[in-house]
């Protein structure tokens, strides 16, 4: 190191017309590969160029000590030279990944791009040679009994459904949508002798899925990442991407095993499911990507629920409308008239106008809206009793219309005012006072069964439940408290007392 000791201390000087300072160079610190590739000016004279190792001849005195300068400068870039050459063999046979210069980093990096394919989970700090070097996206979500990841990779996605231990697995599922009916899933259980099934299914509503034979995409079951063993098995399978990130997912957890291999077998109804959403966005630290969902610490947990469908925001807007026709404006009509027939002959104006003009179209637009939102889902009709009843009501809702227009507008001439009320008069009552009882059990069964049927998210809050009980006894109180003014009606309508002409007299006619 003499030589570049004295190389030290000498000042730099600037050539004339060439604008680059001289400046000392250590002959044992590796330049940069760029370096290599710039062109240089020419040295003056006098100066040691490191790079060729080449001495230009001084036109000076002193002959003696610079060529000692130069023995010894000589000798050390050749020690240096051979230290370069061992350490660029260590880096080829892996032994040092500690290399500065370009061509090491990239092998350094190759090396423990393979090295750590399977494992680090997802999310887990690396570095950023190791990110662009995996170039894989990817994501975790963990529901109440299993957790699922994906992985991207290309024109294909992996993904790992991974029991989390609290029950023991039976069979897992997932589903590329927001609800069970008509979404394409894959479910997998594991066999005795050690096999994976894997069956493409389809389901049109909340009922066991059938075995699809043309699926829009075709998954396969991945042996060998999959492991049966544990408390937290899991299996994987690949399946064609979709060129979507963010994916609505269904998933389910059964306990019961098929234990049949094939693929078409009866599946035991699921412990728990429900939606969620799955994020394949965040990049992965190495080739294999999250193996094992249930250990990755950025797994999203709980259910995500997507945005409302538009057959959900149907099924809303249907419950809605008729929740207000049936259990808020058929009750209004009803008690407006129990009260106020003993007060006015107007009593009649305003109970149809509840009933029919402002009722009508309610319940009409509701029933519709349910109609179409069980089409817009693809889900059949008339197959649960909610829907059968809804029928019902509906077809009792304009016959006891039509009822009311016929008590009216028509009456027998054998029924006169000296004489009983007619028997239609006691089935309009009748007939009121069990739509509004079924509506009520056509509410509750609605918001508290079809809702998470139909819709695959969970049931109204127990406020529902609470508003429902209050009303349901309320209503009946009231009409029970108009009663006290049936003895003033009555007496109204005995025949030394001029009862109302539009309820007990004959309508002239021609």
């Amino acid at each position: 190191m003499t030589g570049l000791s004295l190389l030290g201390t000498t000042r730099s000087k600037r050539v004339p017309n060439e604008g680059v300072p001289l400046s000392p160079v250590s002959p044992c610190v590796k330049r940069p590969p760029q370096a290599q590739h710039l062109p240089h000016p020419r040295p003056p004279s006098g100066y040691i160029d490191p790079g060729q190792r080449k001495f230009s001849t001084p036109n000076r005195p002193h002959l003696l000590l610079l060529n000692t300068m130069r023995l010894g400068l000589s000798l050390t870039l050749g020690l240096c030279s051979l230290a370069l050459v061992g350490a660029r063999g260590r880096d080829a046979r892996g032994g040092d990944d500690h290399g500065s210069d370009g061509d090491s980093d990239d092998d350094g990096n190759t090396s423990g791009m393979n090295g750590n394919s399977t494992s680090n989970p997802t999310g887990i700090a690396s570095t950023t040679s190791s990110n662009s070097s995996s170039g894989l996206m990817g994501g975790s979500v963990c529901t109440t009994y299993l957790c699922i990841s994906g992985v991207m990779n290309g024109s294909t996605t992996t993904y790992t459904l991974q029991s989390n231990g609290k029950a023991e697995l039976g069979w897992m599922a997932m589903g590329f949508g927001s609800t069970m009916a008509n979404t394409p899933m894959v479910i997998m259980w594991p066999n005795s002798d050690g096999s994976i099934t894997l069956s493409q299914r389809m389901a049109p509503a909340e009922v066991m899925p059938t075995v699809v034979a043309n699926p829009p995409r075709v998954a396969t079951a991945d042996p060998s990442a999959s492991d049966l063993t544990g408390s937290t098995p899991k299996m994987t399978f690949t399946i064609p991407s979709d060129g979507s990130t963010s994916q609505n997912i269904i998933w389910a957890f059964g306990t019961t095993n098929p234990n049949d291999a094939a693929v078409d077998a009866t599946l035991v109804q699921h412990l728990d499911s429900g939606p969620t959403r799955i994020d394949l966005s965040q990049p992965l630290n190495n080739t294999g990507g999250n193996q094992n969902p249930v250990t990755d610490p950025n797994a999203i947990t709980g259910s995500v629920f997507p945005p409302l469908q538009p057959f959900q925001k149907m099924i809303i807007a249907h419950a809605l409308l008729c929740t207000i026709g049936f259990l808020i404006l058929l009750p209004a009509g009803g008690l407006l008239a129990r009260y106020s027939r003993t007060f006015t002959n107007s009593w009649f104006t305003g109970h149809w106008i509840f009933q029919f003009g402002l009722a009508g179209p309610v319940i009409v637009a509701g029933v519709g809206l349910g109609i179409g939102a069980v089409a817009k889902a693809g889900a059949p009709h008339l197959n649960d009793d909610h829907k059968r009843w809804g029928v019902a009501i509906f077809v009792l809702y304009f016959a006891q219309l039509a009822l009311g227009a016929i008590i009216h507008w028509i009456k027998p001439t054998s029924w006169t005012v000296g004489k009983r009320r007619p028997l239609q008069n006691y089935l309009h009552a009748v007939f009121g006072i069990l739509i509004i009882g079924l509506a009520f059990y056509q509410v509750r069964s609605g918001y508290h069964s079809e809702w998470p049927a139909t819709s695959g998210r969970p049931p109204i809050s127990n406020a529902a439940n609470i508003v429902w009980y209050v009303w349901v006894v309320l209503v009946p109180v009231l009409y029970i408290a108009g009663l006290a003014f049936l003895p003033r009606q009555l007496r109204q309508e005995r025949p030394h007392k001029r009862a109302p002409s539009d309820e007990f007299t004959m309508r002239e006619r021609d």
